[in-house]
């Protein structure tokens, strides 16, 4: 098996240099805060025929695909019982039917290129929403600057699930400024703090006695992860799924309480059913609710009796945004290393070069919308 360890052979598998990039989180998430403050907000926007106003809005719906939408299911799960409006992650073609020029319509693609996202670029504008984007560059940047839409731009040229740091506190900042959430300066600053602690402690410098990112990677090698979450822990889990999914490329399962234990806890039933390549992850907080404590505690007994593998994360830090992001921190880190342990470059994703090859020769949706729009 790789070691880990080995740093030469490290660099060779990881082509992108995705662990470089993990590395440098804290610094991305200071130069999107400070990027995203600088966002002015138009008083009108024309388009083609009409003309509409930006104003205080009464429902707001995020739109992104992949990494750029986690970063609205991470936002709504943090600030869900702050919110005085209703905020949903859309991940689709089309936007609900109730979105129109009262609702504010985020679209978010790191590229600026993401086919589903500018077509509800598109329809927003065809509805007079109040629209901003955040991309590092592509037709989103592009639609924004000759239509006026706001438009928040992030750094260009890393790996895109690296990028979400960049994506979530622009995000965040965002709904700051519009006075939609509270002051959340202190939590960045100790967001900062922790990932740069943390990037030193996970780095490829760091042997594998004292790196927890590269000691989980091997727990989890020849496994199939079943990571299990809770509130703002619940979409951690997902991207944990994903991100092994595609740095990885491996099968990962993600599970939120307490619905899982209303279907998902029915597999320990099952005396014929071996879960032993089963790798059970429960990302929580020892702060949760007494009765989610419970539940974890019994979810995690059933599956000790099934799997020698359970094992559990724990945050960091004392804000909720503290906590979120240094779990992140942990898993994709993980996600990365246990590429590598299968001697797979973290970065390159074939599979998903040949669906958006296959749609722009069959379809060219994009050519059609930027006509449409410009």
């Amino acid at each position: 098996m790789i070691n880990l360890d080995d740093r030469e052979l490290l660099a060779t598998i990881d082509n992108s240099d995705q662990l470089g990039s993990m590395s440098k989180w804290g610094e991305l998430v200071k130069e999107s805060r400070e990027q995203s403050k600088k966002l002015q907000m138009p008083s009108k926007v024309r388009w083609n025929n009409l003309i509409w106003e930006y104003k205080q809005p009464k429902n707001v719906i995020i739109c992104g695909m992949g990494g750029s939408a986690i970063a609205g299911d991470y936002f709504v799960s943090l600030f869900n019982n702050e919110l005085s409006i209703p905020v949903i992650v859309n991940r689709d073609y089309n936007l609900p039917k109730f979105i129109g020029s009262e609702s504010l319509v985020i679209c978010i693609s790191y590229s600026g290129n993401t086919e589903e996202t500018l077509s509800r670029y598109h329809e927003a504008l065809k509805r007079k929403s109040m629209i901003i984007s955040i991309s590092s560059a592509g037709l989103l940047e592009k639609f924004a600057t000759k239509i006026g839409t706001p438009h928040i731009k992030i750094r260009a040229g890393i790996p895109p699930r690296t990028a979400f740091p960049l994506m979530y506190i622009a995000l965040i900042t965002l709904f700051e400024n519009l006075d939609l959430i509270s002051n959340v300066e202190q939590q960045i600053e100790e967001v900062v703090k922790i990932l740069e602690k943390l990037a030193c402690e996970y780095s490829t410098e760091s042997s594998i006695k004292e790196n927890l990112a590269k000691e989980i990677s091997y727990g989890l090698f020849n496994s199939t992860p079943l990571f299990i979450g809770y509130g703002i822990y619940a979409p951690i889990a997902y991207r944990a799924k994903t991100q092994l999914n595609e740095n990885s490329k491996v099968i990962a399962i993600a599970e939120a309480l307490p619905e899982q234990n209303h279907n998902g806890i029915v597999i320990f039933d099952n005396p014929n059913v071996s879960l032993n390549d089963i790798a059970f992850i429960f990302i929580h907080d020892k702060e949760e609710p007494k009765n989610i404590t419970t539940r974890f505690e019994e979810v995690k007994k059933l599956a000790s009796k099934k799997s020698e593998k359970v094992l559990e994360i724990f945050p960091q830090g004392k804000s909720k945004l503290a906590k979120q992001l240094s779990s992140t921190f942990l898993v994709d880190f993980i996600s990365i290393y246990l590429g590598i342990l299968h001697e797979i470059d973290p970065s390159i994703t074939p599979s998903i070069d040949k669906i958006k090859h296959s749609l722009r020769v069959k379809h060219n949706l994009l050519e059609h919308i930027e006509k449409e729009v410009l």
